[in-house]
C-alpha cells in the first residue's frame, strides 16, 4: 500500500522558511535562486522573498519527449533563464525523489560557470541519486503538495475510474487528507468535462 504525505499550504510555507533558516545559518547567500519547473517554483519564490532577492531564474525538466512519450532520463525542455556566470547560485526543487531532475539541473548550470552552486529541497528520499546540500525532511512517502492537489486527484481518478465508482475514489482521497471541498470541486469539473466530450461525440 502506498504511503502518502499530504502537505498543506501552511506546512509548505513553514517548511520553506525553516529551509531558509537552515541555509542562512550555514552562511550561504545566493545571488540567483533557480526553481526547477514545476515543483521548485513555489519554494524558490518563497526563498527569494525571505532573502529579499529579486533575481530568480527558471529551468524546466521533464520526463517526456516531444511526442509526449515517457522517458527514463530527464530532458531539459527550457534552459536556465538567467546568466549565472560567476554568480552564487541556489537550485531549488520541492523533493529529491529519484534525484534525476536535480542532477540534470546541476550539471546544466555548472556548464554556465557559476562561482558557486548549492541545492535545496523540502523533502529528500534516501534512494535519490543526489543528496541536496539542504533539505528539511527525509521520507519514503509519496508527497502531495497543495499546488498539485488537482493533478493528483485527476491522476487517481484516471487510474481507478474503470474499477471504482466516483464516490469510492472520492472517499479514498478524503481519507488520505486531500481537502474534501477541493475533491468535490475537482470531480465536478472532471465529470462536467466528460459530459461535454460525450455530447460532442453524439452530435
Amino acid at each position: 500500500m502506498v504511503d502518502y504525505e499530504i502537505v498543506s499550504w501552511d506546512q509548505s510555507y513553514h517548511m520553506t522558511f525553516y529551509l531558509f533558516e537552515k541555509i542562512t545559518s550555514d552562511g550561504f547567500y545566493p545571488e540567483v535562486i533557480v526553481g526547477i519547473a514545476r515543483g521548485g517554483w513555489i519554494p524558490a519564490r518563497l526563498l527569494a522573498d525571505f532573502y529579499g532577492n529579486r533575481r530568480t531564474a527558471n529551468i524546466k525538466i521533464e520526463f517526456y519527449d516531444n511526442t509526449s512519450r515517457a522517458t527514463e532520463e530527464p530532458i531539459i525542455t527550457q534552459e536556465i533563464s538567467e546568466n549565472v556566470k560567476d554568480k552564487i547560485v541556489l537550485v531549488v526543487d520541492d523533493v529529491a525523489d529519484s534525484g534525476k531532475s536535480l542532477k540534470a539541473a546541476v550539471e546544466h548550470i555548472k556548464r554556465m560557470e557559476p562561482k558557486e552552486l548549492r541545492t535545496a529541497t523540502l523533502y529528500f528520499k534516501k534512494h535519490s541519486i543526489i543528496q541536496p546540500d539542504y533539505y528539511i525532511k527525509e521520507t519514503q512517502s509519496w508527497i502531495v503538495y497543495p499546488w498539485e492537489y488537482g493533478e493528483f486527484v485527476a491522476f487517481e481518478y484516471n487510474k481507478q475510474r474503470e474499477k471504482k465508482p466516483v464516490n469510492e475514489i472520492s472517499k479514498e482521497l478524503k481519507d488520505i487528507g486531500i481537502p474534501s471541498h477541493l475533491i468535490e470541486a475537482y470531480f465536478s469539473l472532471i465529470l462536467k468535462q466528460e459530459e461535454i466530450k460525450n455530447e460532442d461525440k453524439n452530435e
